[in-house]
């Protein structure tokens, strides 16, 4: 009679141990990034770190797809800038204020002490800023100008400068501001376009246009 309650304590473990067995192992299966009314991407491989850029007051969106999804959580949440987000069904939401970058990691633990982790960074920027392309002349050689704000200065600038005159055409990545041309500009006609872009991606939205022809000079974006 004595080892009655002792047996019964055995055969409760025995069943806690098979239950835990028989479920699959806690996992995550993917993480959605969503940047609010603009795009979204999946990531299903945490063995390399991953960064994700986005621009300063974007609303992202966070969701986990954990395997099984009838596993039991005792805990799980986001951890952002040194915030715990609950993790939740339904897609998380978080704002960024601020340029930099962020690790952001997910945590779960399930009632038998399971625990996975998953983490990312975050990279966030903003746009170059670039005022109106000129035109000035050195000794009769055109010499194109431009004045770019760089808003990330975690970033560098690189310009794209197009050059366009009947069949001849320059396409150039530099680092400065202004470029001369070498030789005189044709009266057939041209066309010039500045674009800058920033080491994470984003662009100046200002992508200006020069066309000439004998007559007239035009400028238009």
């Amino acid at each position: 009679m004595h080892f009655l309650p002792f047996i019964f304590l055995l055969l409760v473990a025995c069943s806690d141990n098979l239950l835990h067995s028989e479920t699959k192992p806690l996992s995550v299966e993917y993480i959605s990034i969503e940047v609010q009314n603009k795009s979204y991407t999946v990531l299903t491989d945490y063995s390399l770190s991953y960064s994700y850029t986005v621009l300063v007051g974007d609303t992202i969106f966070f969701y986990a797809k954990r395997n099984p999804p009838s596993a039991k959580i005792k805990s799980c949440y986001w951890l952002i800038e040194s915030k715990e987000k609950p993790c939740m069904q339904q897609p998380n939401k978080y704002t960024f204020d601020s340029i930099g970058l962020y690790p952001i990691k997910l945590y779960v633990l399930d009632v038998f002490g399971d625990t996975i982790s998953a983490n990312i960074f975050m990279r966030v920027s903003s746009e170059p800023i670039c005022s109106k392309l000129s035109l000035d002349f050195f000794q009769g050689s055109p010499i194109f100008n431009w004045n770019c704000q760089n808003t990330d200065s975690l970033a560098e600038l690189t310009y794209r400068f197009i050059f366009k005159a009947g069949r001849n055409k320059i396409d150039t990545l530099l680092k400065e501001n202004s470029l001369q041309l070498g030789y005189s500009l044709p009266s057939s006609g041209w066309e010039a376009h500045l674009s800058a872009e920033n080491s994470y991606g984003l662009k100046a939205k200002l992508d200006t246009i020069f066309i000439a022809n004998k007559d007239s000079t035009e400028t238009s974006r």
